[in-house]
């Protein structure tokens, strides 16, 4: 048993022959960490190999063996982790998690903050989870093993990104007019690169800024495109050259009062993001230089292959801001918001944000509105009863508020946005009885089905009738714009309900009775308990005993996000945004919160091989291949997944709310077809 630290402080040792680069890494992730890390510079410890060691919690780091830059980042995301827990219940005997990494120059943090969101319990009026901002995740660069696989595209072919697209004149289009609408939370400051919040990048002040790159949905995927820049070239596998417009103005407020916009604003901007300490420095951990050449050129130089590098510099985390003003102020978190964007900002407050379109804008004729304004309105029933009255225009609601105001009002309209990788996931102990048999996994599955949301959540998307629950089911990858399209996610419809053969494959398997089975399920809301209600149930009709035990979310994030003690679980899945970090987090052999057990070489062989394949064609084809393997290993899925809906009058038009990385510029193409 451990005695707690004299001090809220961990001691890492230092062991002589460590490269000097990767401690300084360790130390940069030191200034982001809740609570500080101790180091000492020791020489050689004992007979331990070269590496880095820490000395109170068990973990160690040498670099004998090389397993890619994701295990890294998985092992410091779990000292993270373990080291709260520690300090919480010091007399508890934390588990040991040991591997070997080889020492590499750039640092992925995962989750740092992940920590606060496991304190928070569900609360409010809320009928679903309210679900956590995804943590800005960088792309662990993977090292290639011996064995022969796919071969990675060296680097994409130059070539110009695809410029916005040419929208011909809409028929019928009425410019002008405020779009009002309301969000869930507000801001917890307005310094774009000192929050991960949403409610300031994506539903607030941060609309006024521009980024480097951004999406594009109007085919209802996720292009990324030039915003600020024109053109670009990957001049060399690690080097990306970015020509920039030289039609873009800053906003004609103090400071930079309307002047051009230079190179030298996009390199400050996202330098100043990747400081120590700044909340998406894990963007770009793997960018080793961002330089500008004379005004119109930008240089980004990696560390290693990212297939994931222009999705990071159009994250909406990525926002460029004037020196200027950070130089007048010291940081924006009080403001001035001023930006280069569609919008300017003209009133910011906690509650309520106001901003008017950019006359001056390089995209001429966007926005088409006037401008819009934000109200912040925790309730979801208070948000539903403003666009009833016409308060506001739209807002985001549960599902039982909008059968209700559709039931009032023939003219609201509706839509759901689907996300994959939120929602109630269920995993499966590989290393215990009888889960350890792939055959029990999978007719244990077999005895299940997806549970509905009590509150009212129903399935639906876009304008279309109810589908059956497995057909929203998914393997929780956050896959930007479905990159992957949902059919690869295949197989749902033949691994629940069907009783007669989970009996077949228990017979066949042979099973011993065991004693009782225990389904561990976070408090996340009524569907996760009836989820895990239902799944005992099942399990009875074939034999299998089962208990629910139910834990609040700081509970279950201890026991089963950072110790993995259940048998079987249900919850919510961890907030990483990047696929590339997902997977080496959650499937990879090796992974922090791979606390099913389950192991698969040919799985951690292709997360390497897709993190580094820039080709999306190409690794597109791997994703769907590791999703394969992991559907058959039968042991972590996401029963169903998160609609989020939204509520609107019929007189707005072309609402598509679709958002890769909380990109929202959507906005700038809704217009409002109503009589002033």
């Amino acid at each position: 048993m451990r005695q707690a630290p004299p001090n809220d402080s961990l001691s890492l040792v230092r062991i002589s022959g460590v490269r000097s680069n990767y401690v300084k890494d360790i130390m940069r992730l030191n200034n982001s960490l809740p609570q500080k890390l101790d180091f000492q510079d020791v020489g050689r410890y004992r007979s331990v190999n070269r590496g880095i060691r820490c000395a109170n919690c068990g973990l160690y780091w040498s670099s004998n063996q090389s397993i890619g830059m994701g295990m890294l980042e998985a092992s410091m995301l779990h000292l993270t982790l373990n080291h709260t827990a520690y300090r919480d219940n010091p007399t508890r005997s934390l588990p040991r998690f040991t591997f070997d990494v080889k020492a590499h120059r750039q640092l992925i943090v995962v989750g740092i903050f992940v920590i606060s969101l496991l304190l928070i319990q569900c609360s409010g009026d809320e009928p679903y989870p309210t679900t956590p901002t995804p943590i800005p995740s960088s792309t662990p660069a993977p090292t290639p093993t011996s064995t022969p696989g796919p071969t990675a595209t060296p680097f994409a072919t130059p070539t110009s990104i695809p410029q916005e697209r040419e929208i011909p004149p809409l028929k019928d289009l009425a410019r002008g007019g405020f779009l009002k609408f309301a969000v869930r939370e507000g801001p917890p400051h307005y310094d774009p690169h000192l929050t991960v919040s949403s409610a300031v990048n994506s539903w607030g002040a941060g609309l006024a800024y521009s980024r480097l790159l951004k999406f594009d949905t109007t085919n209802g995927g996720a292009e990324v495109i030039c915003d600020l820049c024109e053109s670009w070239q990957q001049s060399a596998p690690l080097t990306f050259r970015f020509q920039i417009r030289d039609d873009v103005s800053w906003h004609d407020i103090a400071p930079p009062s309307g002047r051009t916009l230079t190179a030298q604003d996009i390199a400050f901007s996202l330098n100043r993001i990747a400081k120590d300490g700044f909340k998406s420095a894990s963007l770009f951990s793997n960018i080793s230089e961002i330089s500008a050449v004379g005004d119109q050129e930008v240089v980004i130089r990696l560390f290693s292959p990212d297939s994931e590098a222009l999705e990071k510099l159009a994250d909406s985390h990525a926002r460029i801001v004037s020196h200027e003003t950070v130089e007048t102020f010291g940081d924006l978190r009080r403001g001035p918001t001023v930006g280069t964007g569609p919008w300017i900002a003209t009133n910011v407050r906690s509650d309520f944000t106001r901003l008017i379109a950019n006359p001056d804008h390089y995209l001429d004729g966007f926005p088409y509105l006037d401008g819009l304004e934000i109200q912040v309105v925790p309730s979801p029933s208070v948000r539903a009863a403003g666009v009833r009255s016409k308060v506001i225009d739209l807002s985001d609601v549960n599902f039982t508020l909008v059968k209700s105001a559709q039931g009032a009002f023939d003219e609201i309209s509706w839509v759901g946005i689907e996300n994959p990788s939120a929602g109630v996931e269920i995993a499966m102990n590989t290393a215990r009885s009888p889960m350890d048999s792939k055959a029990v996994r999978e007719a244990m599955m077999l005895t299940w089905s997806p549970v509905a949301d009590p509150s009212g959540y129903l399935p639906i998307s876009i304008g279309t009738s109810s589908r059956p629950l497995h057909s929203l089911s998914s393997l929780g990858l956050p896959l930007i714009g479905s990159s992957v399209p949902l059919e690869a996610q295949f197989g749902f419809d033949e691994r629940f309900g069907d009783i007669a053969k989970a009996r077949s494959l228990l017979a066949n398997a042979a099973t011993a009775p065991t004693d009782n089975i225990v389904i561990k399920v976070g408090e996340y809301g009524d569907q996760y308990i009836d989820q895990a209600i239902s799944m005992a149930g099942g399990l009875a009709d074939v034999g299998i005993r089962a208990e629910v035990e139910r834990l609040s979310t700081r509970l279950f994030g201890d026991e089963v996000w950072l110790g993995g003690d259940y048998d079987i679980m249900v919850g919510a899945p961890p907030p990483v945004s990047s696929t590339t970090a997902y997977l080496f987090a959650i499937h990879h052999s090796n992974g922090p919160w791979n606390t099913t057990g389950y192991s698969n070489p040919e799985i951690d062989r292709l997360i390497g091989y897709q993190a580094r394949e820039y080709d999306p064609t190409k690794r597109n084809e791997i994703l769907v291949d590791i999703q394969k393997l992991i559907l058959e290993g039968a042991h972590r899925f996401i029963a169903t997944y998160r609609t989020t809906h939204w509520i609107f009058w019929d007189y707005v038009e072309d609402f598509a709310p679709s958002t890769p990385r909380g990109d929202t510029d959507f906005l700038t193409r809704v217009w409002l077809n109503k009589d002033e």
